[in-house]
């Protein structure tokens, strides 16, 4: 990973801080500690990730709509290692399987690899989540998309 990532985007900051807040003294907060009522601007841009072990591997549960949108078909339910840009090797497995290992958030620039011309910057924000406050069992990643502003004519 880089010495400096670059900053948070907007959504993805609001989201760091809120899952701060959920930790009260735990290395990281569980899954039933995220409530989608107290953070309805962030769900759009919201992923929700199982980790799978033995082998390890993650799986999309929940993806915000503004990630669908975005994306060539839907992801909901697929592993990564069944994605050739999400699979064991590339820079996004690392990222997710470092903030799996360290229980720390993550946040870096995403390399967008969809068709719209318009989209400038994704950046994102992986926070671990862990039924026992230890152990990660699922990665609550938050969203930055950043377009190219078109003027009109």
């Amino acid at each position: 990973m880089r010495d400096a990532p670059p900053a948070l985007g907007p959504r993805a900051e609001v989201a760091l801080i809120y899952w701060q807040g959920l930790r009260r003294g735990r290395k990281m907060p569980a899954r039933a500690d995220l409530d989608p009522t107290a953070i309805p601007k962030l769900l759009p841009g919201v992923i929700l990730v199982d980790v799978l072990s033995d082998p390890l591997d993650f799986r999309y549960r929940l993806i915000g709509s503004d990630i669908d949108a975005i994306s060539p078909r839907s992801f909901r339910g697929v592993r990564f290692s069944e994605v050739l840009h999400m699979c064991r090797g590339n820079r996004l497995w690392a990222q997710y399987q470092e903030a799996v290992e360290s229980g720390r958030p993550l946040w870096s620039e995403v390399p967008y690899v969809g068709a719209d011309p318009f989209i400038h910057r994704i950046r994102h924000c992986l926070m671990p989540l862990g039924a026992d406050g230890k152990t990660v069992d699922m990665v609550f990643a938050v969203i930055d998309i950043e377009r190219i502003a078109v003027a009109a004519a």
